[in-house]
């Protein structure tokens, strides 16, 4: 009779409080993801140059220190936006990853106990 207990107390736990920790501690890792790769933060400044590596404006008359200023100007934007995508792009790709294991997680978490049942009753079956 003990036992019987301890299995529904087992499956009331299972499937209610441990599920709220299981979307909690998911969410956990979604909230991480985001800060590591800075996502919020790359993204709204995409367009800032690589590492405010900038050209001062050269004088009113001067055709060579304006176009230095230009031309090193959106190198250095061009160079800081295609090193923010790609960390941007691998953030995006973790999370889709997490994505896909949190599913395959949730599935075997909602699964364990019925594994659990049908390879105790087979090693019973073994046994005899």
């Amino acid at each position: 009779m003990f036992f019987l207990t301890i299995v529904q107390d087992y499956i009331v736990w299972h499937y209610s409080t441990a599920l709220v920790s299981f979307v909690r501690l998911y969410k956990n890792f979604w909230w991480f993801t985001v800060q590591f790769f800075s996502i919020p933060q790359l993204a709204s400044s995409l367009f800032a140059p690589f590492k405010r590596i900038t050209e001062r404006r050269g004088g009113l008359f001067d055709i060579e220190g304006w176009l230095g200023f230009i031309i090193i100007n959106l190198i250095s934007r061009l160079i800081g936006c295609i090193a923010r995508l790609s960390i941007i792009s691998l953030g995006l790709v973790c999370l889709a990853l997490l994505c896909v294991l949190g599913v395959m997680w949730y599935a075997i978490w909602l699964g364990a106990p019925a594994l659990i049942s049908y390879c105790f009753i087979y090693g019973v079956y073994l046994l005899f």
